[in-house]
């Protein structure tokens, strides 16, 4: 797997813990071999192009990509309950965040991408298929 952690990548960030206090929440049993298998298992599940793209090229190019930063801020889910996301950024510096949820065997599953487009200026939001 292309896939680069940046030093301190599953570690809460300490500007988040003091700001958002007991609402921050930080999923620090992630690993790398598990961020992996969530692409693996993503790979062909999301039609957004440069979502799509984050996935393949993790999944089996040469380029790397970075995690920036662990599981973090739960976000709540339509249909009740919540979710995490962790960050991961391209070589075209975009920042991707990966919505996950647990799979009954405990193992994460990418349900949700998100990034900026600074092209058309709007947040880009591609669903698992």
């Amino acid at each position: 797997m292309a896939l680069n952690f940046k030093p301190g990548w599953n570690t809460a960030l300490a500007k988040y813990v003091s700001k958002y206090g007991p609402y921050q929440a930080f999923l620090d049993t992630l690993t790398p071999l598990l961020i992996e298998q969530a692409f693996s298992d993503a790979n062909p599940h999301f039609t957004d192009p440069l979502a799509a793209d984050f996935i393949r090229t993790v999944v089996a190019s040469a380029d790397v990509y970075t995690i920036e930063q662990g599981t973090h801020q739960a976000e709540d889910l339509p249909g009740g309950g919540f979710c995490l996301h962790f960050t991961g950024r391209n070589t075209a510096n975009v920042a991707f965040h990966f919505y996950i949820v647990q799979n009954p065997d405990g193992t994460p599953k990418i349900i949700k991408i998100t990034y900026f487009d600074k092209k058309s200026k709007q947040l880009v939001t591609s669903n698992r298929a």
